[in-house]
């Protein structure tokens, strides 16, 4: 019988919606199947081992098939996705969970990279772990990749709204309330308040922000947008552009998505 904390963590597990899916043609004399039955974890496979597998796709994409016989495709899965393995099929393949639907992808020799975990436990934990940081990744991409759409956009002083013109706060205001849910004063230095201040340049992602000015007076503020650049209204005369991040004197870099 198992304790309470066993059930809920086994619970995290078969909820979990997988968004990946992996591979190497060893795997497939050490997998096992892995199916969940009323909080039961049922075990069986063609080579059943103890022990619970994830992998992390290293392929640029990989088609996730409907079944071991069809071409027919139910997704995509892209590199750096995590899933768990539910059963090893034989000749490089295995049948995963995708989006709450099953589907068999390719787990062969560079498609994917795959762990071991000890436990049902370690499992729930790592997957979730490694779901997160992959979906944190993905969506700071999509973030700044939504601030760089409006490049070559007008600036307007007191503009909120990057389609029709925007100034530096109202510019990096109206980003992330759209891309990121994330609420933020209105002018550069109310916003220069919030979030957690990033230590050094090397340490910033995609969507932090950077703010500008002279001793403590904060004028500016800026997306970075990863590679050592930041997206930003900038001004009447350049409009919205892409320039280097440290282009002038930083008062103060900060992660405010989280």
């Amino acid at each position: 019988k198992m304790n309470n904390t066993r059930k809920l963590l086994i619970g995290i597990l078969s909820a979990m919606t997988i968004t990946t899916l992996s591979p190497v043609t060893s795997f497939a004399t050490t997998v096992r199947k892995i199916t969940y039955q009323y909080g039961q974890s049922i075990m069986s496979g063609p080579a059943l081992k103890s022990g619970t597998y994830i992998a992390t796709v290293e392929a640029s994409s990989l088609d996730i098939y409907k079944s071991m016989t069809s071409n027919e495709t139910i997704g995509k899965a892209s590199k750096g996705d995590v899933f768990q393995i539910l059963e090893d099929m034989g000749s490089g393949y295995a049948r995963v969970s995708y989006n709450d639907v099953e589907g068999y992808m390719s787990i062969k020799t560079g498609d994917a990279s795959i762990e071991e975990l000890e436990s049902v436990e370690a499992a729930a934990a790592s997957a979730t772990q490694k779901i997160m940081e992959t979906k944190s990744a993905n969506k700071r991409e999509e973030i700044a990749n939504f601030a760089k759409s409006f490049v070559g956009g007008r600036y307007i002083y007191g503009g909120t709204n990057p389609y029709i013109g925007a100034d530096c706060s109202g510019f990096v205001k109206y980003i992330l309330a759209n891309a990121a849910g994330v609420g933020l004063p209105r002018t550069s230095s109310e916003q220069s308040t919030r979030g957690t201040t990033v230590a050094s340049a090397d340490q910033l992602q995609p969507g932090d922000l950077i703010f500008y000015g002279s001793g403590r007076s904060v004028s500016h503020v800026a997306m970075y947008i990863g590679d050592g650049k930041i997206v930003h209204a900038s001004s009447a005369r350049t409009g919205i552009k892409i320039s280097n991040y440290n282009y002038r004197p930083i008062i103060r870099m900060a992660n405010v998505i989280g």
